[in-house]
């Protein structure tokens, strides 16, 4: 009677601290933007189940989660960048057009910051969604997705600081 092999145990790539860092707080950053951006665009009571799911989430994150993590978890991040980079694309368009309609444009860099964001924001948009349409497992395509959001989230808060900041 011969027994069949066992399948190998998926691999797992260790990440050193900085990294380890990095990984956490971008899984943070996009677990907390879903949150932000249902929050602008849908408020109801889900925003409360929301908030509680994220936190839950968030904190079963253990050490051993964080330096170990299987490398096919970057295709799972594109439906879920895709998703909160064109909504808050959207709320660029309404930091744009609210400054433009009250004629406050030209008081402020916020509307030139958020042109700048939705710059990041569309290009993240691009990236994610080619990588959901091409299947690819390309390394270059999820982290400048990735990154082009992250930079089109800090661009997006610095326009509304300058925006409540200056008017």
């Amino acid at each position: 009677m011969s027994l069949a092999p066992e399948p190998d145990p998926p691999q797992i790539v260790l990440r050193s601290g900085a990294e380890a860092w990095l990984a956490w707080l971008q899984h943070l950053l996009l677990r907390t933007a879903a949150v932000a951006t249902s929050a602008f665009v849908e408020p109801s009571a889900a925003i409360a189940d929301a908030v509680k799911t994220a936190l839950t989430k968030v904190d079963k994150i253990s050490d051993d989660q964080t330096t170990a993590i299987p490398e096919t978890s970057a295709m799972h991040r594109h439906p879920h960048v895709l998703n909160a980079a064109t909504n808050l694309l959207g709320i660029c368009f309404i930091i744009i057009g609210g400054l433009k309609l009250t004629n406050q444009n030209s008081r402020t860099w916020s509307d030139e910051i958020a042109w700048g964001a939705a710059f990041f924001l569309v290009v993240s948009i691009v990236l994610s969604y080619s990588g959901i349409r091409n299947g690819s497992e390309r390394q270059w395509t999820t982290r400048m997705a990735d990154w082009s959001f992250m930079v089109g989230i800090a661009a997006l808060i610095v326009s509304m600081v300058i925006a409540a900041y200056q008017l």
